[in-house]
């Protein structure tokens, strides 16, 4: 499996991830402010394969906005986010997703259900869902059980923890799952905002639990 990550086509976009495997699969959007760059680097990469599934972190606008457009230009066959961040989506909730603080818009979307423990098989490796509410109520990280990858969202940074004065935001709830990711064997790691690693990516997590006093 290769990882590409895709170079911030607006100021606010998130990290945007494309695994390519035996499929395909894109974790995160961006906010689709300038959505025609990120198609044209999405297009590079695949070189002529499809977009076979799409796996958004959580429901904030810099990681989702971008959604709709890449839907009516690749046609994925699956999309999903986590299970109490997927209804916010497919009901096209704009102000639940902070749209309205970056001045974009969301249309529903059909985004399918990921709860915690829920593998999405794309081949020879496994992306393995785990739930970690804290800076959203509905916020997941995405485990790569071959490679021991992690995709954390805004649940930490290589140095730091995602916002938790938002809404659904809980600081309870994300040292909870700071320390159930500390418990993982992680090399790579792979967030939602800032620079990867190709290993060492317990020392991130750690470092996220010191942030905020656990």
């Amino acid at each position: 499996m290769t990882i590409e990550q895709l170079e911030p086509a607006s100021l606010y976009d998130s990290n945007i991830y494309l695994l390519s495997g035996e499929r395909t699969v894109l974790i995160d959007t961006g906010t689709g402010f300038q959505v025609d760059d990120t198609i044209r680097d999405i297009r590079k990469i695949l070189n002529g394969r499809s977009l076979d599934i799409v796996i958004l972190t959580h429901r904030h606008y810099d990681h989702v906005g971008g959604l709709n457009a890449i839907i009516t230009e690749f046609g994925p066959k699956e999309v999903y986010a986590g299970s109490r961040d997927a209804e916010p989506l497919r009901e096209g909730d704009t102000k639940s997703t902070l749209g309205t603080s970056f001045g974009g818009k969301i249309s529903p979307s059909d985004v399918k259900d990921l709860n915690d423990g829920d593998v999405v098989d794309i081949g020879a490796h496994r992306l393995r869902t785990i739930w970690t509410p804290g800076h959203t109520i509905g916020s997941i990280c995405l485990y790569d059980e071959v490679t021991g990858s992690l995709f954390a969202g805004d649940t930490v940074f290589f140095n730091g923890v995602g916002r938790y004065d938002l809404p659904t935001s809980s600081l309870d709830q994300l040292i909870d799952s700071l320390r159930k990711l500390s418990k993982i064997d992680i090399t790579g790691f792979y967030p939602g905002h800032g620079p990867s690693v190709q290993k060492g990516g317990n020392e991130a997590v750690l470092r996220g639990l010191r942030q905020v006093g656990a």
